[in-house]
């Protein structure tokens, strides 16, 4: 991360990292993709709305039978997912931004065309200064934060935004108040969710994308790009207007310092193929201690008491 990039970052709350993806990974990725999500999208008026979430904010289980700690997860596609636990074009920027030993703590995949958009939510602030609708800043406990001292970066979560496809002027997509991480002020009342637009799923109503104001940065980024963010930042998605039939595609992962967590529900290593020994310790649930001995015996038990739980579980179903 140079010294231009970390002046951006601490200016705005977002960078966007061009290239960092090959053009053979966002081929690889998209195709996973389509095989993953074929037969999802539904018709509603005769014309194609395609809207999916995959992956996890790693809050909720299907059912009552999912194991402990997990909720469906990207990385559970394998190859080309679980590499971008620790990119090589991204991991140096999550060490200036996060310190060592950070912890991937969700992810989570979104699709949607220019049928299935909804409106702009805009969620995030710093110091808090989300507002009473914020579902994020009041809520979470301060752990959306950001703070810069002594020549080093404080984040409690941070987003890598994998873009699949390229997203254009007027398209629409990731959104933000550039410089909110810093701000002390709540939200204006003008960026602020209002009747009589449609509710989003969180039952709050959003932005139409003509009621933008135009200090709200609309993001571009080509197939390829990563978009890093600051939860901190007040952000969120505008409807996706392209005229073309080009979809939104965008893989969201996103991290935390290692004694920090956003989710109440952590990863598993042995639920994946194919790991390396510093991608498990990436996915260490959280304390203060990080990765470590003692951190790694205790959880190396806890994982063998899961599988010997699930061996006992099918026996009984045999």
């Amino acid at each position: 991360m140079n010294e231009e990039e970390k002046y951006l970052f601490d200016l705005r709350g977002y960078l966007v990292v061009k290239n960092a993806l090959t053009q053979e990974q966002v081929k690889d990725l998209s195709e996973i993709v389509d095989e993953k999500v074929n037969g999802l999208e539904h018709h509603t008026g005769g014309r194609k709305k395609r809207h999916h979430q995959r992956g996890s904010d790693r809050t909720w289980f299907a059912n009552d039978d999912d194991m402990a700690w997990s909720s469906p997860a990207l990385l559970d596609w394998g190859g080309p997912f679980i590499d971008l636990i620790d990119i090589p074009t991204i991991a140096p920027y999550l060490e200036t931004l996060l310190g060592i030993n950070y912890r991937l703590d969700h992810d989570y995949m979104l699709i949607s065309n220019k049928e299935s958009s909804h409106p702009l939510f805009l969620h995030g602030g710093g110091q808090g200064a989300g507002g009473t609708l914020d579902l994020v800043g009041p809520t979470d406990g301060g752990q959306c934060y950001y703070r810069y001292s002594n020549g080093r970066f404080f984040n409690g979560l941070i987003a890598v935004a994998f873009e699949l496809n390229t997203v254009s002027p007027g398209d629409g997509g990731f959104a933000c108040i550039p410089g909110s991480h810093k701000s002390n002020v709540e939200v204006p009342e003008t960026c602020k969710p209002r009747p009589p637009f449609e509710k989003r799923a969180t039952g709050l109503p959003g932005l139409a994308a003509c009621e933008i104001p135009d200090f709200v940065d609309r993001v571009t980024a080509s197939a390829g790009d990563a978009i890093i963010f600051t939860e901190a930042c007040q952000h969120g998605t505008v409807p996706w207007n392209t005229e073309s039939d080009r979809e939104r595609r965008t893989l969201f992962y996103k991290y935390c310092p290692h004694a920090v967590a956003w989710s109440p529900c952590y990863y598993n290593s042995d639920h994946y193929e194919g790991l390396t020994e510093h991608q498990i310790n990436i996915l260490m649930p959280p304390s203060a201690f990080g990765p470590s001995d003692r951190t790694s015996i205790i959880w190396k038990k806890a994982q063998a008491e899961q599988a010997e739980l699930m061996r006992l579980r099918a026996k009984g179903n045999e």
